[in-house]
């Protein structure tokens, strides 16, 4: 089997979070970590009436960790990855494996993890994605053929990586939304 294009489903998740951003009924925690070129760049934000937004960058991997920054370098970042033409989402083996993205600088690609939690009046919507962004098709069939068994092909239920799906009880971060900000995401 061959993997299946998630470009449409991460514009879709894009609109999705600029309607959560903008939205005075639904509080949300959206957490976005960009990896290229040896570099992440990460988002971390609560939406609502108290809502906060914090940029972190760095390099990938360091000891030193993160450090916090104005925002515009981790916008244009985040914005250029939902531009791209060619997007594919990982399995939960990508997690498992050694071949993990996180792990690796992707000279070819932009590695995209994606987690929105949101709460509207009867449910928690929750969401755990790990995306690879291409500027070409050649570059995708390399590395999707080069690892296939990573990549998404079919319907699959992840259990660290996933689509939405509701959760089984309310985030504690959903609770403290008004006074906390979220959680960190490892990059």
């Amino acid at each position: 089997m061959t993997a299946l294009s998630y470009r449409e489903y991460a514009l879709d998740l894009h609109r999705r979070i600029d309607k959560l951003r903008v939205s005075e009924d639904h509080f949300a925690s959206i957490e976005i970590a960009i990896c290229r070129n040896a570099h992440c760049y990460k988002s971390e934000e609560v939406t609502g009436r108290n809502g906060s937004r914090r940029f972190l960058t760095g390099p990938l991997n360091s000891f030193e960790g993160l450090a916090e920054e104005d925002g515009t370098a981790t916008k244009k970042e985040i914005e250029a990855f939902f531009a791209l033409p060619e997007i594919y989402a990982y399995t939960d083996l990508a997690l498992e494996n050694e071949r993990s993205p996180l792990t690796k600088s992707h000279w070819d690609g932009t590695v995209a993890l994606i987690e929105v939690r949101y709460q509207t009046v009867r449910t928690t919507w929750h969401q755990r994605m790990l995306f690879i962004g291409f500027t070409d098709p050649i570059h995708a069939d390399f590395t999707v053929g080069l690892y296939t068994d990573l990549f998404i092909d079919g319907p699959r239920e992840g259990t660290q990586l996933f689509e939405w799906r509701a959760a089984a009880t309310q985030p504690p971060e959903l609770d403290r939304i008004k006074s906390s900000a979220p959680r960190e995401m490892a990059c």
